[in-house]
């Protein structure tokens, strides 16, 4: 179940599956990358020193996200990644941002592993199965029970505002009998990407999954929408600290 959460005086938007983890999503309120809105820059910048001061981390680990399937494995001595999507941690004390005005944000963690990860799937992301490759990653190369993961689905457009054609549903939807996933109206479809980053989660075996029903577009006062605000819009984030210890 999701709420909303007073971070040192921001707006977050948490879990009660992470409760008692650093592991949350920011919302206007607590802007730490202002993309194009110039107005947002040192609010954004005080932001990530605010933030760094208050988890008490050095640098934070971030990427230029390209709307791809690739995913990294955070090295101690880099903090920035390009053209990446995926971060995976199990570094004590690291802390990781990932940006998103629409696209899914998704939390992987294991408290047993103390290992986690963000992932951006925008409809690209989500039609490369990048939440599929990424929980792979975590369970092959860390070798993690899919019962230990937990999985977060924060606020993204909804159903109700994904309005896509043709090319980008069959992109998307490879079993069309899966209606749950979508409505069609006359030539246009409209898209469940939460639920279809949920599935592809699913099929790799984690079963504790929290999905938001939030939509950024409807709720465009509280997180930043790239469609609704033609975008000319900052970004909100999913932000993870790994434990020490």
């Amino acid at each position: 179940m999701f709420y909303f959460d007073d971070f040192y005086g921001k707006k977050i938007l948490k879990s009660t599956l992470l409760s008692d983890y650093d592991c949350f999503f920011t919302t206007r309120n607590f802007v730490l990358t202002p993309s194009n809105r110039e107005d947002l820059k040192q609010e954004a910048d005080d932001n990530r020193l605010f933030l760094k001061q208050k988890l008490g981390c050095g640098d934070i680990i971030t990427a230029k996200q390209t709307h791809s399937a690739n995913v990294e494995i955070v090295s101690p001595a880099q903090s920035f990644y390009d053209n990446t999507d995926g971060l995976i941690s199990n570094i004590p004390d690291s802390l990781m941002i990932l940006n998103f005005a629409d696209c899914v944000p998704i939390i992987l963690y294991s408290k047993h592993d103390n290992t986690g990860a963000l992932i951006h799937a925008g409809w690209r992301g989500s039609a490369l199965e990048i939440a599929k490759k990424t929980s792979k990653i975590m369970q092959n190369k860390f070798n993690i029970k899919s019962s230990n993961i937990i999985a977060l689905i924060g606020p993204s457009i909804g159903k109700c505002c994904f309005e896509t054609g043709e090319d980008v549903f069959l992109q998307l939807i490879k079993d069309t009998s899966m209606t749950n996933l979508y409505t069609q109206k006359g030539n246009k479809f409209f898209i469940d990407l939460k639920l279809l980053n949920k599935y592809q989660l699913l099929d790799t075996g984690i079963i504790n999954i929290d999905i938001c029903d939030y939509c950024t577009c409807c709720m465009s006062d509280i997180f930043f929408s790239y469609r609704k605000e033609k975008g000319i819009t900052a970004r909100h984030s999913a932000v993870m600290k790994i434990k020490r210890g």
